[in-house]
Order: C-alpha cells, then structure tokens, then sequence
C-alpha cells in the first residue's frame, strides 16, 4: 500500500528547508502528504509549591513559541508551494515529544531532525527523538543536523541482525527499497541461536530481489571498529542516502548490542536513517 500521510515535527523556521527536503523527495516519490507539527512546550513541566508570577511566565512563553511557530508554519507552506506539494498544518500547546508521539499514529511516517549533539541539553522542552521512536509504534525518519539532504532513498543501506527491530525496520521501508536504485543488506558478525538457522542478510537480498527490488548482501567484520562506525563507513563506501536499521531491542543482549549501536548512530548520524522499534 503506498504511503500517503507523513507528519514533519518542526522545532523553528531554519530547520524548515532541512527536515522538509527529504520528506518532499518522499512524498514525491509515492504520492504522499507532508503535515508540519510545532508544539510548543512549557517552561516548566511541573510547579512545586507557589510560584510568583507563574501564569505570566507561562503567557510570555507561549506567546514567544506562537510566534516561532508562526515564522515556522509560513516557512513550510513556502517550501510546500514551491515544491508544489499538498500538506498542511498543526499547532499544539502541549510537551513536543508526547504531541508528536501521540500524533504519529494518524501517520504513515514521522520526520524529525537530529538534536545538535554539540548543542546544550534541551531538558523537557527538546524534542527526544528515542522516545518519539519507542513509544510511537511508527517508522521514523531522522534527519541529520548538518548537511543537506534532497534525495532520499536511491541508495539504500540496511543494517541486519535477525531481530525483530531489524525485521520490523525492513518492513516499514519496503516503500523506500522498492523506489530504490540499490540496497544493500548488511549484516555485521551475525551472531547464531543455538539449534537455530538464523535469517541471513544473503537470504534478506533474496527475498527483496523476488519482490523486484535490487538488492544484495555483504557480511562484515567489525573487529576494533564500533559496529554504528562500520555501518557510517559503508554508507560512505556505497555512496548510501538512507540507513535502515532496527532501534533499542528488548532483551539484554539485544539492548547491548543494538541499543549501542542506536545510541551512535543518533549522535553522530552522517546521512538519514530510518528507523523503527
């Protein structure tokens, strides 16, 4: 089924051309809908006791975020004229992860931007982007702070561990990797369940390649390089728009393995991925 609806989570008007250049490389791609999200936050999730003046911090705030979100929305109507793409847009006054978490369930695809890693903490007013990928039950795309980004999905990269994530994240992209020029599945030092014979990226390659779609598969040896370094190096090496990969599994190995794995990525992500848990 093609994907039709896709919700952009925008925190500014400057982080408009960036998160809204790869979506509309979707949305043009399979017909889709681009919708912008701003929440705005609050200042304070919680007040305890009496604080002076707190409905007059908290009109002050919101009346500043009313106008982020203004320059915001008229950014991204602009980019959705010029690109001549049907979309839309919502404002809530609410925390920006839960709003976009909760709103993710209308949507077939979520975009979010990479916070800056080199950027001071955002506390409860950032948007978190591993929990908007846990709790949202949806593929999410992220998107990297620096660089740009206008083609997304030629050149597709799946990362591979037999695991249901993993599985999970491969079949919430099928509509990217059957508009894609290549794929690749790579697995990195598979590891294998007693008396049981794992799925292999060569049998991931094979099933793409019965459904039409050009893919292949290469096995990797991580030795002293981090497992998220091979995977950034390999997209370089392929010259890859988009990573695929699985997010934060369950068990504890799991959680070792891939929630490492996740946690670098995200930190230092050098083109998008999309992810889903």
């Amino acid at each position: 089924m093609a994907m039709r609806e896709i919700l952009v989570a925008i925190q500014d008007a400057d982080s408009v051309p960036q998160l809204v250049a790869p979506a509309a490389a979707l949305a043009q791609a399979t017909g889709a809908r681009l919708t912008g999200l701003f929440a705005s936050g609050y200042p304070i999730e919680s007040a305890y006791g009496d604080v002076a003046g707190w409905m007059q911090l908290v009109d002050a705030f919101l009346e500043a975020q009313r106008a982020i979100a203004s320059a915001a929305e008229a950014a991204f109507r602009q980019e959705l004229g010029n690109r001549q793409l049907a979309g839309d847009w919502l404002y809530r006054e609410g925390n920006a992860t839960d709003s976009t978490t909760n709103l993710a369930a209308l949507y077939d695809l979520v975009v979010l931007g990479q916070p800056d890693p080199d950027a001071e903490p955002g506390g409860a007013l950032g948007l978190r982007v591993p929990e908007v990928v846990l709790g949202s039950g949806r593929p999410v795309l992220v998107i990297p702070y620096a660089g740009t980004f206008p083609e997304v999905g030629k050149r597709v990269l799946v990362a591979w561990n037999a695991s249901r994530e993993a599985s999970r994240a491969l079949h919430d992209a099928m509509f990217a990797l059957e508009q894609a020029e290549a794929v690749t599945i790579i697995e990195v030092e598979p590891l294998s369940a007693a008396g049981v014979a794992p799925v292999r990226a060569a049998d991931v390659a094979e099933a793409l390649v019965r459904r039409g779609i050009k893919a292949t598969a290469e096995t990797e040896t991580g030795g002293d390089i981090a497992v998220g370094e091979l995977l950034l190096s390999r997209a370089a090496d392929l010259s890859a728009d988009l990573l695929v990969m699985g997010a934060w599994g369950h068990s504890r190995l799991r959680e070792y393995v891939l929630g490492g794995v996740s946690r670098g990525i995200f930190q230092d992500m050098t083109l998008p991925v999309l992810t889903a848990h």
